[in-house]
Order: structure tokens, then sequence, then C-alpha cells
């Protein structure tokens, strides 16, 4: 199993994955795992990203990541790419929602990203990478240590 985090949910559902999530399911497929999930640093649905909330609401961010932590013990989640893209500066707060996911599911996990990092080294959104793009190992602690 492994876990994809992004920013923001979008409308896919099981039955009707979109753009991003059908990449996500396809790399998943092709790097050999046989179950993967989308997790997102914040829990609003905004198919537009500028649509996305000013400030946290932090009551919502409490339950999200109570409901990552359950997600991670029950599937034993042990591998994560990290696939945010730039849109970790959208908004001031998705990097402290990314702090908390981090501090939420340990710091002990095996953290990656697709391809190379951007030019302001974030990872790469899984939409704007070639498809045989290769996962490389990511320092999710240094990366926040460098963003902060």
């Amino acid at each position: 199993m492994i876990a994809w985090v992004g920013i923001n949910p979008s409308t896919a559902r099981p039955d009707d994955l979109d753009r991003t999530v059908n990449r996500v399911s396809n790399f998943s497929a092709g790097f050999g795992y046989d179950g993967w999930l989308m997790l997102n640093v914040y829990p609003q649905r905004a198919t537009d990203p500028n649509d996305m909330h000013q400030k946290c609401a932090k009551e919502l961010q409490k339950q999200h990541m109570q409901e990552v932590a359950r997600t991670f013990q029950r599937f034993n989640i042990k591998t994560i790419t990290a696939a945010w893209g730039t849109e970790i500066e959208r908004r001031p707060y998705l990097l402290g929602c990314l702090q908390d996911m981090v501090q939420t599911v340990g710091f002990d996990k095996q953290w990656q990203h697709l391809h190379t990092l951007t030019k302001h080294g974030h990872p790469r959104h899984p939409l704007y990478v070639a498809g045989s793009a290769q996962l490389h190992q990511f320092d999710v602690r240094q990366y926040l240590q460098e963003w902060r």
C-alpha cells in the first residue's frame, strides 16, 4: 500500500477518478503496489485551488488529522509519495497542515517524490511528469525546515 499526498481534494470518487487520481493509480500499479490512497494536507474540497479557504479551519484540520492517523494505522502504510507541487505555496497555512500530517503519521515513513524536485524544491504534482517518471527519496524533515 502506498499513500500519495496532495493539496486539495477534488470531486474524484472511486468509480469516477479525476485526471490526478487516475495518474496516481497508474503510477502506483507501475511501481508494483497493489493498493494506494490519495490524501491531502488540507481536507477542503475545491476543484479550483483558488477557492480554498483563506484561513485554516482549525477544527476541520484537527478532524482530518484524526482520520489520517486512523487510515495509516488501518492500512499499515509505510510509504508516502509527496505530490503537492507548487500548490503548497497557494495558502500560508498549507505548510503548517503538512507539518501536522508528518507529525501525525510519524517521521519513520519512507517519503518519496516523482521525477525531480521543482526549482524551488517542491515535489512535483503527478499530472506534470512523464508517465516514465521514477520515484526518488524525499527528505520531508529537511523540506519542512527549509520552508519554515
